[in-house]
């Protein structure tokens, strides 16, 4: 396929105009890719055109040419904290630009400080039935700078080259905390209520193994009076009435989004809140949504604090 047809051919343009400004990390172009348009920090949007673009470079090269590619250091593919990975949907490392010693080897049973299955989770991106299916997978890893773990963020792209599937991804350390992730993971954990009941969702959401914990953040369940029936920050606290919490200025967030869930299935909440290490009120936000469940109303959520002024309006 020529670069520039079919369905790849917008990224694969915006991956060879990278070149101009190796070694440093990509900038989107004015008409940004839509994947990179839904986040609001840049390391994030960068972070999503590289592997878009990396999908776009398999697709068009081939595998074998574009991961010859992916493993030269200071290029637009590998800089700084930027590398790419590989897998086969069966677990198999076929490109790692940072660990050329895992290539051919079957992973499928890595898993993360917390347990999480971190390469069983990539592949079931892969296994999606949407030709361009994405995703973000997050892990608590060994970052070797440091003295201890650190949260890492992957976004994943399946692709297809040569009849074979595969999945192409990248990871950051200790990024911010996305709005679109928090909205993606406590849909999801609303729909698991939803289907699996109260049981089973809740022993999920309870496991730090699970995609329910990211980044520091993990969701949350309230009865219909505000009170936690998951709550991983305080496990020993169970039943805490959140729909009397107050935030740095007196105001009731939880207590204001359940009023807002009467006319509504979700809704977002701002307050102020210290941020840790200080002690200057910062803006976060609560995403909450309402399931029913063996008719009763519960109520499923996380928070997430914002890199923004405190006088900036919530979007």
């Amino acid at each position: 396929m020529r670069a520039g047809s079919g369905p790849y051919g917008f990224v694969l343009a915006f991956a060879l105009a990278l070149t101009a400004c190796a070694p440093h990390a990509p900038h989107a172009p004015a008409a940004a890719d839509a994947a990179a348009s839904a986040y609001a920090y840049d390391d994030t949007k960068h972070l999503v055109a590289l592997v878009d673009a990396a999908a776009a470079a398999i697709h068009a090269d081939g595998l074998t040419s574009a991961c010859a590619q992916f493993a030269q250091k200071n290029s637009r593919w590998y800089f700084g904290q930027y590398y790419l990975f590989v897998y086969a949907l069966d677990g198999t490392a076929v490109c790692h630009a940072a660990s050329p010693n895992l290539v051919g080897k079957h992973l499928m049973g890595l898993r993360d400080m917390n347990g999480k299955p971190i390469v069983r989770f990539i592949t079931d991106i892969g296994k999606r039935p949407q030709a361009d299916a994405s995703g973000w997978v997050f892990y608590l890893w060994q970052e070797q700078s440091q003295l201890g773990p650190s949260w890492k963020s992957a976004y994943l792209r399946k692709v297809t080259a040569g009849g074979t599937t595969y999945v192409v991804g990248s990871g950051l350390y200790q990024m911010r905390t996305e709005k679109a992730w928090v909205q993606e993971r406590v849909d999801a954990a609303a729909a698991l209520l939803a289907s699996k009941g109260e049981k089973a969702a809740f022993a999920q959401f309870e496991d730090p193994a699970s995609p329910f914990v990211f980044n520091d953040t993990f969701v949350f369940v309230l009865d219909a009076r505000g009170r936690t029936l998951v709550d991983p920050a305080y496990p020993t606290m169970a039943g805490r009435d959140l729909a009397d919490f107050r935030d740095a200025v007196g105001n009731r967030p939880v207590a204001a989004a359940m009023r807002a869930l009467q006319r509504a299935d979700a809704t977002w909440m701002q307050y102020l809140w210290p941020a840790p290490g200080s002690g200057e009120p910062t803006r976060k936000l609560i995403y909450l949504r309402k399931v029913v469940v063996d008719g009763k109303t519960l109520y499923v959520g996380t928070d997430l604090f914002l890199a923004t002024p405190i006088w900036m309006r919530a979007g």
